[in-house]
């Protein structure tokens, strides 16, 4: 655990406030939720991700539209890559997204597009380049709560998407979000 210097006090109803800089880095926002649990002697204050609860249909999901269009899927709650069908890109799980995902989240509108055609291709990560070519992105949405996306991506110039890939990611994201139901 890396020490800040930075002390504050709990008040009289058992608050203490996270200093801006940490929110910031952190990317912890107004009314996000925190999971806090202790660790040793150890207060813990955690980012809660309501998607990890479902890490094994994450996987499951990604792996079988992964396996029916031969293309890169990924799942990604509000601010990291949380799991990724190709097993070469296993690194890039629990990255943060880039900001314009996190803008294409929070707009709640699925995205196809096609370099070839014109189209923008929206970064998956800041500063990483995933050599994108094509991307569908549909976001997790339940009880009117974005929770993250499903991600199809092709790196292949010569080839575009077409209907059934556009599907499979839409049922993806669809079955994600019923287990929030």
């Amino acid at each position: 655990m890396q020490e800040t210097g930075i002390v504050r006090r709990i008040d009289e109803l058992g608050r203490v406030v996270i200093p801006k800089e940490m929110r910031k880095t952190l990317r912890i926002k107004e009314g996000d939720p925190l999971e806090i649990y202790t660790d040793k002697d150890n207060l813990v204050f955690k980012k809660y991700s309501p998607i990890t609860s479902i890490g094994d249909f994450a996987k499951i999901v990604a792996d079988g539209i992964e396996e029916l269009t031969e293309k890169v899927c990924l799942i990604t709650d509000n601010d990291n890559i949380l799991y990724v069908s190709k097993s070469k890109m296993k690194e890039s799980i629990g990255r943060n997204i880039s900001n314009n995902l996190i803008e294409v989240l929070k707009n709640r509108k699925s995205i196809i597009s096609c370099r070839m055609d014109g189209g923008t291709i929206i970064p998956i990560c800041e500063n990483e380049d995933f050599q994108m070519e094509n991307q569908i992105i549909v976001p997790i949405i339940s009880g009117g709560d974005c929770f993250g996306a499903c991600i199809l991506f092709d790196k292949d110039k010569s080839s575009k998407f077409n209907s059934s890939d556009v599907k499979f990611v839409q049922l993806g994201a669809s079955f994600l979000s019923k287990q929030f139901d």
